[in-house]
């Protein structure tokens, strides 16, 4: 083996188990899906996980300042027809009980033990998730604002990559491997 294709091939194991590493270390699950809804100026996102994973990332557009986090969840299940919400109303508020999208569904209300079966509500307004100590009718969105529901589990939200994350891990993988046929090809052509 020859010096230039030992040197690309230890940068590919690098970038390959960096990349591996991140991938890992950044979520639980996998996004299954994203979705635009509605228009507008005012812009946040709700994300939906799953107990097996799966997770779905909603990114909302409003007009107006009045809108709530469960105006969202309203507005995707009447903007989608693979998605379906079930939920309680009570004197307190709205339990969320049950979301079904493209095959995913989870069902609980918290009476099963250990008591962790229901829809738990979290939101980062800037920073880190944090688990919301108010119900989603309380919550007064404002653009910018992540909110997320994870069913049968108090962990935070899966990690979800940047929009640019997948399409730049793919194209540097590819620029790895183009690079190393060309180095190969040169390395060949010297003997």
């Amino acid at each position: 083996m020859s010096l230039p294709t030992f040197v690309v091939s230890v940068r590919s194991a690098v970038f390959a188990s960096s990349v591996s590493a991140s991938i890992a270390g950044a979520s639980h699950g996998a996004l299954i899906a994203t979705y635009e809804i509605g228009t507008g100026p005012s812009a946040a996102s709700v994300q939906i996980d799953q107990e097996d994973g799966d997770g779905y990332l909603f990114n909302i557009h409003w007009d107006g300042s009045a809108y709530s986090s469960w105006n969202t969840l309203v507005d995707i299940d009447a903007a989608l027809g693979n998605l379906s919400l079930q939920y309680d109303t009570y004197s307190w508020g709205i339990l969320l009980t049950g979301v079904s999208i493209d095959g995913d569904s989870d069902y609980g209300t918290g009476d099963l033990w250990p008591i962790k079966n229901y829809w738990h509500f979290w939101v980062r307004d800037s920073g880190s998730w944090e688990w919301a100590m108010f119900g989603a009718t309380d919550r007064a969105l404002f653009s910018g604002a992540h909110d997320a529901w994870v069913f049968g589990s108090p962990s935070a939200p899966q990690s979800i990559p940047a929009p640019g994350a997948a399409g730049f891990t793919l194209a540097s993988a590819g620029a790895c491997r183009a690079l190393r046929r060309r180095v190969r090809t040169t390395a060949s052509r010297v003997r």
